[in-house]
């Protein structure tokens, strides 16, 4: 299993290290994100912004109703 899993650094040319750094650094990202997002104390001020998409729809259907363009 060991040499399965082994790799050999010498042999990796510049792409490879480029890639691989692009990988970690991304995973990080993603990773630090995912617990910003989740951890309990950033709740409520995520929760703010929950439905931002759905908001300026909704004022804007109310804008139309008001001026009575929607019938």
């Amino acid at each position: 299993m060991n040499k399965i899993l082994s790799t050999d650094w010498s042999a990796m040319t510049s792409t490879d290290w480029t890639g691989l750094i692009i990988l970690l650094v991304i995973a990080g990202l993603m990773a630090t994100a995912y617990f910003l997002i989740l951890k309990p104390a950033n709740r409520d001020k995520f929760e703010q912004h929950r439905d931002f998409v759905n908001h300026e729809d909704d004022m804007e259907l109310d804008r139309e109703v008001k001026h009575e363009h929607a019938k």
